[in-house]
């Protein structure tokens, strides 16, 4: 999947250690800024013994399956005296596991899915409490562990379609209500090209339950993929897929636009 976002210099993107079996995926962009801001402060003295700035930028890409690619570090970041500096490899070691804790999935940052970042890290102490501060209170903020719910097998659910566009297709608003078969929706059918499946899943030892989904238009008469995605959390019995991006491609499929645009919000709610 190619997704074009290039995030503000202010997040820092961060997961929880890959070594922290027991812990929940969470690929959540703001939950993992918190953690990071707390990585940061817990560890500022050995990361401020390679750094003096106050501030540091991280910039990395990302493969299409959540893999990466490369991460530079960089003092005075996009200025002329811009320049690459080697970290403490703590740090190092915690981006890397941190962005290759999703596999088969990607990172989203609100409604935009991200490939490539830059970040800016402070390393001030007040700084970085401020920063984490100012995250908390921002919109769309979900504190990790938040809403946890569970879903049972075979759930009913409600799927609320609030906008839909791929390219210049365009689906209706529309509600549907169905019942999870043991803990999979099969396939829904949206109109005559869109239609939607999704999984329900809660890995061992997780306290979080996920859903995973993937979006299918009707080309040449076969379900392609428009996206999908791993690692959703369910919050308050609740998942709102609200994504914008860049559609898969499919090989030797002619009526398949290459970096064709899509943007949809989708609520499913389960019920008890």
């Amino acid at each position: 999947m190619k997704i074009r976002i290039l995030l503000s210099a202010s997040l820092f993107l961060m997961l929880f250690s890959v070594k922290g079996l027991a812990q929940d995926k969470n690929c959540d962009v703001k939950q993992l800024q918190a953690e990071t801001y707390d990585f940061a402060l817990k560890n500022l003295d050995s990361i401020k013994k390679y750094v003096k700035s106050s501030e540091i930028t991280v910039a990395f890409e990302m493969t299409e399956t959540g893999v990466v690619k490369n991460i530079d570090y960089y003092l005075a970041y996009g200025a002329k005296e811009q320049k690459k500096v080697k970290v403490w490899k703590g740090l190092e070691a915690f981006v890397k596991e941190t962005f290759s804790r999703c596999p088969e999935s990607h990172f989203y940052n609100g409604r935009e899915q991200v490939v490539k970042a830059d970040f800016a890290i402070p390393l001030v102490k007040e700084d970085i409490a401020k920063a984490k501060k100012n995250l908390e209170g921002s919109d769309g903020y979900t504190a990790p562990g938040t809403g946890l719910t569970d879903v049972p097998k075979n759930s009913k659910y409600t799927i609320e379609v609030k906008s839909l566009t791929v390219g210049k297709k365009t689906n209706e608003a529309l509600v549907k209500d169905g019942t999870l078969d043991y803990d999979r929706s099969k396939m829904i059918r949206l109109s005559e090209i869109f239609h939607i499946a999704f999984d329900v899943v809660k890995p061992d030892g997780s306290k979080t339950t996920y859903v995973k989904y993937k979006l299918y238009e009707r080309v040449d008469n076969k379900g392609r993929i428009i996206t999908s995605e791993q690692w959703r959390p369910v919050v308050n019995g609740k998942v709102n897929l609200s994504v914008k991006g860049i559609r898969d491609t499919h090989p030797g499929v002619q009526h398949i636009k290459v970096g064709e645009e899509f943007d949809f919000d989708i609520l499913v709610t389960f019920k008890k």
